[in-house]
């Protein structure tokens, strides 16, 4: 079997769009995976951090539209420093000013923790490593994590309703 010229150029330009294809697609996965873990980072930390948590909630506030590990990161600073907006990644959107920060950190520092329904949510949320877990299984036919992991958000709502008074 042999091939004249013209049956190899598009068997070649078939495989080079193919091959294009294939590398974009890579590119975009892997993109996309490094967003997820950053997302997951910075979730955690602001889990873990009462006063990384107080400042993201003092910039949704200013900026409702932008999102922590999305549109800005946030770092928790070190021993005896207050966190800080590390990067600001949203460039349609200012970044708060210092002072605006400041003005809406004493404005949510008035909030009682203890009525506060977001962070009393947030420490008994399951992880979002465990949610990004269960809803890949649910994407691919196995649904019983996601239906658990659903039902325990909906109790801790339940649990934790939200009030008129902080919203």
């Amino acid at each position: 079997m042999s091939f004249d010229s013209s049956t190899l150029n598009v068997f070649l330009v078939i495989l080079l769009f193919v091959c294009i294809w294939v590398f974009i697609l890579w590119s975009n996965a892997r993109t996309m995976h490094k967003q997820i873990l950053q997302v997951a980072q910075q979730q955690s930390v602001i889990r873990h951090d009462d006063a990384v948590r107080l400042l993201c909630r003092a910039i949704h506030s200013l900026q409702p539209t932008v999102h922590a590990g999305i549109d800005y990161i946030v770092s928790a600073g070190g021993p005896g420093q207050n966190p800080y907006i590390a990067e600001w990644c949203h460039s349609s959107i200012p970044q708060p000013k210092p002072e605006e920060l400041e003005q809406a950190l004493k404005v949510i520092s008035g909030i009682d923790p203890t009525k506060d329904h977001a962070a009393q949510r947030l420490r008994e949320y399951p992880s979002v490593g465990d949610q990004l877990d269960a809803a890949y299984k649910a994407r691919h036919g196995d649904d019983a994590d996601q239906s658990r992991l659903d039902g325990e958000i909906s109790k801790i709502k339940n649990k934790y309703p939200k009030s008129d008074e902080y919203l």
